[in-house]
């Protein structure tokens, strides 16, 4: 009489360990695509309620919120703090992707009404929407084309060629130095110095944007966008700095009047 197998052969498990090693390497991807993909539609979600936010605000004081305060302030506020009591949910304010981006914890800044906290990951338009160091305002009839200007976007910040950020986690800057915001640097958009190391080198990766606070792709490849009508969406870098589709970098999106000539 025969012995009865009670188990699997070396053979056999070997097979089933190397089945589910090539399930595993054909869904991981599947299951990180789909995270990323949910916390795209949750960026994109914040960035509508910042949206709304800045459209009330906007009814308040009939003027688009300053980037930040002026001089030295303490607490020193900027376009979070103004629009916060909008929505009064400080969540909002940081992108749920931000802890995957190297370096950008540390340039997120204090809330003025709770120093503990922090903010960061949203950019706001300030080179045409409201800047505070030369300083101007811009009311709400200046702003011909709000349903194609930027207000507020996923940002990287200003990086380093090493990819890390001290600069710019609550800013956006547009491709090219605007004629009425940029800071008088002499870099490409001024947001730092290059001499004090926070800005990169130009060279190919993270530090080829130099001093600009760039929007960042960093949900599948896409930037939550919101702008000035409130409405929000996922759009590609190389969309938002080509307003006609020419394939030449401009302004369009940026500068309040959808016209691509104008910087």
């Amino acid at each position: 009489m025969k012995n009865r197998r009670t188990g699997f052969t070396l053979i056999e498990l070997l097979v089933v360990i190397a089945i589910i090693a090539i399930l595993a390497a054909i869904l991981f991807p599947v299951f990180a695509q789909a995270r990323e993909k949910a916390r795209q539609i949750s960026c994109v979600s914040n960035a509508r309620q910042m949206g709304l936010a800045v459209a009330m605000y906007i009814q308040d004081y009939e003027a688009l919120p300053i980037f930040s305060s002026y001089g030295i302030v303490i607490p020193k506020t900027r376009w979070p703090d103004k629009i916060y009591p909008y929505v009064r949910n400080e969540d909002i304010f940081a992108c749920p992707s931000l802890a995957a981006s190297p370096g950008m914890s540390a340039a997120m800044r204090p809330w003025a009404h709770n120093p503990n906290h922090f903010y960061g990951g949203y950019g706001y338009n300030y080179q045409y929407l409201g800047n505070s160091r030369f300083p101007f305002t811009v009311s709400e009839a200046a702003v011909t084309a709000p349903s194609e200007t930027f207000v507020i976007a996923d940002t990287a910040g200003v990086r380093r060629d090493d990819n890390t950020s001290v600069a710019g986690a609550y800013a956006i800057d547009p491709p090219l130095p605007s004629a009425r915001g940029s800071r008088p640097s002499g870099d490409t958009q001024g947001y730092g110095t290059a001499s004090k190391g926070e800005c990169g080198s130009g060279a190919p990766g993270p530090g080829v944007w130099r001093c600009r606070a760039v929007p960042a792709e960093r949900h599948i490849g896409l930037v939550g966008v919101t702008f000035c009508d409130g409405h929000s969406k996922a759009m590609k870098l190389s969309a938002m700095d080509d307003y006609d589709r020419d394939g030449n970098i401009d302004n369009g999106y940026w500068n309040g009047v959808a016209d691509p000539l104008v910087r």
